[in-house]
């Protein structure tokens, strides 16, 4: 019997269909970009993504009828709740493959409202926006290095869930932004810098 490439899921209120990343078309993609050379650290749907969506759909008026870029977005169950809800989303990735497999998974739940915007988010040039968002996406040094340039070029306001790593508890501690914790758990954050 062979395995779906899709599973459904809900969060909140809302139900999804997500891609199956163990499904063996979904592996092989991802495991050619990396052996590509592409430089990227890909998700196997981490707690965090879950706890992201949670919190946003308790509290959606983060994003609703906002124009939203989703920073370091992957495969991304986030980008579907907030696609959902958002006026326009922005998708960013480093990764080709994922925002590919990224922009599969929003058509498939009906999701049209969205842009893919590839590369770092440091070099990212600003679509017209309401709300920057990302989850998980500040993990070691040169994710914390990108992230602190992103933030001097970036006007708009950056609400970021994350692992309490050191490389994030510094950037909250250092950045040049006024800070906001809007969800503290433990061995996470979700963190506004306005």
């Amino acid at each position: 019997m062979s395995q779906s490439i899709w599973i459904r899921t809900k969060v909140g209120r809302h139900t999804f269909e997500i891609l199956n990343l163990d499904h063996p078309e979904v592996e092989a993609a991802v495991r050619r970009e990396i052996e590509s050379g592409v430089d990227v650290y890909y998700d196997r749907r981490w707690d965090l993504t879950q706890e992201f969506c949670d919190f946003l759909a308790l509290q959606p008026q983060w994003v609703t009828g906002r124009s939203v870029l989703i920073l370091g977005a992957g495969i991304g169950m986030e980008t579907l709740l907030i696609g959902r809800l958002c006026k326009k989303l922005y998708v960013n990735d480093l990764a080709p493959v994922a925002l590919d497999l990224c922009a599969r998974q929003l058509r498939k739940n009906g999701i049209h409202n969205f842009e893919l915007l590839p590369g770092r988010y440091e070099a990212l040039r600003f679509p017209a926006l309401d709300i920057v968002v990302g989850c998980n996406v500040v993990y070691n040094p040169e994710t914390a290095r990108a992230m602190r340039e992103f933030m001097t070029l970036c006007p708009h306001p950056i609400l970021l869930m994350n692992d309490t790593m050191p490389h994030f508890q510094r950037l909250v501690k250092t950045a040049q932004r006024r800070t906001r914790t809007v969800l503290s758990q433990e061995g996470q954050r979700c963190v506004l810098f306005q």
